[in-house]
């Protein structure tokens, strides 16, 4: 009863090759199309059960004559393993995929709050450069009006000299 196994069947092992076959491929997308499911089952077993049945009924009604297939690790034989195997290798593909989601679902929440975080630190710099910018135009205008009264004082003594008569100018020289 040794057989190869074709492109259509589900290898249970571990590794690359086992992962990479076309079959595997192709359970895991069927497994994929139930992950909602299972998830929605929560806690309940029977439910789960239920979903696992499912994909069991899909893979073993499916038009390719799809089985569940190991290598023997003593011989060296490829058979047909036993529908609890099957099954086993159903759920740990569901915890598989569902663990996938939660951490990618994790991973999306850490980034979506950093994100947050240089928004919010975005707009304090744009606050800031705002703050600045006008503490800037502030001083520039007081050293503008500092220059204008320099220039408004130094009209002021001229327009004062102007208006000192020869009198008070000998007076003020001590020529009086």
């Amino acid at each position: 009863d040794n057989f190869i196994p074709s492109s259509c069947d589900i290898i249970c092992g571990k590794g690359k090759d086992c992962y990479d076959h076309i079959g595997n491929k192709w359970f895991r997308h069927v497994v994929s199309l139930y992950t909602d499911e299972y998830i929605a089952a929560g806690e309940n077993k029977f439910k789960k059960i239920k979903v696992v049945s499912d994909i069991f009924n899909k893979v073993q009604e499916s038009e390719n004559n799809t089985g569940f297939v190991s290598k023997d690790r003593r011989s060296g034989e490829w058979r047909a393993v036993s529908v609890t195997r099957a099954r086993e290798k159903i759920g740990h593909e569901l915890r598989v995929i569902v663990s996938r989601r939660e951490k990618k679902a994790e991973k999306s929440k850490k980034l979506y709050h950093e994100a947050q975080k240089f928004r919010r630190l975005y707009v304090i710099q744009q606050a800031i450069f705002v703050e600045l910018k006008a503490k800037s135009d502030m001083e520039i205008a007081l050293v503008q009006d500092e220059e204008m009264d320099d220039v408004q004082y130094t009209m002021m003594e001229d327009n004062a000299i102007e208006e000192i008569d020869d009198m008070d100018l000998m007076y003020m020289l001590g020529l009086d």
